[in-house]
Order: structure tokens, then sequence, then C-alpha cells
């Protein structure tokens, strides 16, 4: 549906599509170009997936790069599936051409900056062929999206899963849960060729959007393609007993036997919603939570299937055997979002 148009005059559209999980009240926004609020505050009315609304504002936007930021006002959460208010982001379109970067996710009270317009004069965005590349979340890099999962369809590309905790019925998420008899649960990607060191990604940008709940065995990953462990599992985020969160490098030992190193997010809150994004090179791992670096090794980096070594595949879960009657079925991860990109 179209929502009410705050403003009418200028030589340039700008459509802003956006979509909701509505819960209690629809999820309600407020819009700024260059730091000023155009009109009042707005309200979604489709559900995400289903369709969206489309928030048109004219002006005069030649001359350079100009800046939307759009601003969710009234999120809510009742703790239990289905029980939560978001706002999407679906795209944004400048004169008719898609702006590149302008689908977002707001999954709590905050506010998204999409850049539209170039440098230059050119009022037009970089084109409506797909993702052309550049930062991902504020991560430096030329990057190119291999493939986005938005989880709008049930599990995607997360077809591999285990355990009585599972849930994808909520359209926009999947959710893994722990059991009250601590049992495992899990949903990972099934890529061509898993099973071998061949199968799933190499280098790249591995992100994920995401919250958790309760202390200890909820954790996002990517797996060693090869299904054969210890090998070179990336603990991207874990939870330690005193609900701390931290990243894992695992390898293989010259004897066999895991082998480990632990870097700390102390400053993280896992129960808030954040893009975890793991930039993995040659010789370089990079953890960032929301574009800001967290920490960066150059020790026990394993190399990718191209390079010698293996790919990985990325998934979500729950552990309990290091942990067990640390849950029972009070913990949970929730994830909105995983991406894979390679430098361009």
């Amino acid at each position: 549906m179209d929502l009410s148009t705050p403003n009418t005059t200028g030589a340039d559209t700008l459509v802003i599509n956006l979509s909701q999980d509505a819960w209690q009240g629809d999820a309600r926004f407020t819009v700024a170009i260059d730091g000023q609020q155009v009109g009042g505050e707005s309200a979604a009315a489709t559900a995400h997936g289903a369709g969206t609304d489309a928030l048109t504002l004219h002006g005069d936007f030649a001359g350079g790069q100009h800046t939307l930021t759009v601003t969710f006002t009234n999120d809510a959460y009742g703790d239990a599936a289905g029980a939560d208010r978001n706002l999407y982001v679906d795209g944004v379109a400048l004169n008719g051409n898609a702006v590149d970067g302008s689908t977002k996710t707001l999954l709590g009270n905050g506010s998204v900056d999409i850049a539209f317009g170039a440098q230059g004069g050119d009022t037009s965005s970089a084109g409506t062929g797909g993702d052309t590349g550049g930062t991902a979340g504020g991560i430096p890099g030329n990057w190119q999206t291999v493939w986005d999962e938005s989880f709008d369809n049930g599990p995607g590309m997360f077809s591999n899963q285990w355990g009585p905790g599972t849930d994808s019925s909520v359209p926009g998420q999947i959710t893994v849960w722990t059991s009250a008899d601590d049992q495992d649960s899990g949903m990972m990607t099934h890529p061509d060729g898993y099973g071998t060191p061949a199968g799933g990604w190499g280098y790249g940008l591995y992100s994920f959007t995401f919250k958790t709940e309760g202390t200890a065995g909820t954790y996002a990953l990517t797996w060693p393609a090869s299904n054969v462990w210890p090998g070179p599992e990336l603990d991207v985020m874990e939870i330690n007993d005193q609900g701390q969160p931290y990243s894992t490098i695992h390898w293989k030992g010259d004897d066999g036997s895991n082998q480990f190193q632990s870097f700390t997010m102390a400053d993280v809150d896992p129960k808030q919603v954040h893009t975890y994004a793991m930039d993995w090179e040659q010789g370089r791992i990079t953890l960032y939570v929301d574009g800001q670096q967290k920490w960066t090794t150059t020790e026990h980096v394993p190399n990718d299937h191209a390079h010698g070594g293996e790919n990985t595949a990325p998934g979500i879960g729950t552990q309990t055997w290091w942990n067990g009657g640390a849950e029972g079925g009070h913990n949970f991860i929730t994830l909105y979002d995983a991406s894979y990109k390679v430098m361009g």
C-alpha cells in the first residue's frame, strides 16, 4: 500500500519500500534526509514477505551524495516465537533506479543510514544490475554478494537441521532452542560438495544478524565442509557460562587433537540484535560487530580449499555436551539474516 507522502515538491523522487513484523501494533518509524526529518511518524502496514509499503519523498537531489535515515521507534518483544515487532527497509529507488545496499533490517529501536545519489551530480544510484560491490556494513572492501539468506520462506539455505529445537515457522527468522533434556539442535547450510573439503565456501566475509538468550551453548559458526572434526571450525560467536560472548578458532593438531584459540567480546550484549561479520582471508581473520572491529589475528588461520586447505559451511545451534545442565530449554538463538560476500 502507499503510505502518506510527507512532501510533494522537487524534481527527484525517492521511493522507500518497507514492511514489518507486527505484534501488538504496527512498526512505527521516521525518515530524514541529510539529517533533517521529513514529515512525522509513519506506520508500516504490510507483513514482511507478503509485499511492501511505499513511502514516496520528493526533492532536489542533484549535486552529490545524500543520506536517507530511517529510524525505528517502537520495538517490542514478548520473549516467544512470533511475539516480536520489527521493521524492514526492503529497498530504495531514486528516480526509478534501485539504490545499492538499501535493504536493511531494524530489529530494535535505532536508525540505519542509506547513501543515495552520486558524487559529481549524478542523481541516479549505481544502477539496477544487482550488487555492484562496496563496503559491507561499514567493513572496508569492495565486497560482492554471493548469497544472502533472509529466511522469508522457511529455513532456505539452512536446510541441514538436527535436534528437537529448530523453528522456522516465523517468516524472516529461524530460531534454535535448547530442549528441557539438553539435546543438541542446529540449522546449517548444506552446500554442493558438503562432506568434502571442496564443499561450502572459502575466503570471504561471513555475516550473521542474530540475538541470543541464556548462558552457555548457543553459537554461530562456519563448520568444516568435510564434516570431519577436529578441523577448521571458525566460531563467530559462542556464549560462556557467564553469559559473555567470545569467538574461537579451532584446528587439528599434529597429534590429531582439537586445538583452539579464543577471543573475548566482553563489551557486546548478545541479548541484543547485532550483526557479527567474520572476514576470513589468507593469513588473517578479523571479526566485526555492527561494523566495529573486535579482534584480528594472523595465528592459526586455516587455508581454504583453493589454497590447499578446506572450505566451511555456516550454521547456528545449541551445544550441550560441555555445559549440560546450564540450559534446560531456556536458551535460544534467533537468526534474521546470513550472507556471504567475496572481495571484488
